[in-house]
């Protein structure tokens, strides 16, 4: 997926950015050598919550639906399509956008069935490649 860097700052000894794609806004934890620039555009891949799987209580499941991303700054709201389930889900945000998600005790969720799920910003991780 394709983001453009809207704004950088620091949290707690960490590099955040909020950025636009073609979903929404979103915020994260920035993970590149490379410091972001702010304007520039990058293609990157998500981890949510590298240390513990997301809540399956916390996860809304829709039967319909389409992919979107927003922040407040201090939370994301993501809705995405299950693509596939292997142990792991696989979420499809954009044609170009597949992100996979480790849920503990998942509801009953169906390949094909959109999830919405909040993280804190802290819990997003943003990968350039």
């Amino acid at each position: 997926m394709r983001i453009s860097v809207t704004e950088i700052f620091n949290s707690d000894g960490m590099t955040m950015v909020k950025a636009e794609c073609a979903v929404g806004n979103m915020c994260g934890v920035w993970h590149y050598k490379e410091a972001p620039v702010i304007g520039q555009s990058y293609g990157i891949e998500f981890s949510f919550d590298e240390f513990t799987a997301v809540n399956g209580g916390s996860i809304e499941v829709l039967k319909s639906g389409s992919a979107e991303i927003s922040t407040d700054g201090t939370e994301n709201v993501f809705t995405a399509e299950i693509e596939d389930i292997d142990e792991i889900y696989y979420l499809r945000f954009t044609f170009d956008g597949l992100s996979m998600l480790d849920i503990e005790d998942p509801p009953a969720i169906d390949a094909g069935d959109y999830i919405r799920f909040t993280l804190p910003c802290g819990r997003v991780g943003i990968y350039p490649y």
